[in-house]
């Protein structure tokens, strides 16, 4: 019975241990607004306004795009978007890699690239 009641309590500990180092985890999110100093305070809708990720759209620099496809390899976070503009709608491949929580380096098109931050 106290064999039992041991295994029983060191599972509680390790599922404690897991569930607080979760929030850890969920602390590397792209989703939000980012950006330099200028463009955080640029109109939504601008050229010059922020990059906005959710889980449906990405918006940066004049394109808007709706999420086709996303996944992840290491911590770089790989979408698929489809953007559409006067000239039509195209594929636009995006990677974001976060760097630090409140960093992110992201490659838009395979051509332009940006450090930015996070907006607050």
């Amino acid at each position: 019975m106290i064999g039992r009641g041991m295994t029983l309590l060191r599972g509680l500990i390790i599922a404690a241990l897991l569930a607080a180092a979760a929030p850890a985890v969920a602390n590397e999110t792209i989703a939000g607004r980012w950006g330099d100093d200028a463009s955080c305070k640029a109109v939504f809708f601008s050229a010059d306004a922020p990059l906005t990720v959710t889980n449906y759209a990405v918006r940066w620099q004049g394109d808007s795009c709706r999420v086709a496809r996303m996944y992840k390899t290491g911590d770089t976070v790989h979408i698929q978007a489809l953007c559409w503009d006067a000239g039509g709608e195209r594929s636009v491949p995006v990677s974001l890699r976060p760097r630090g929580g409140d960093k992110l380096t992201v490659t838009w098109d395979r051509a332009r690239r940006a450090d930015l931050k996070r907006c607050k």
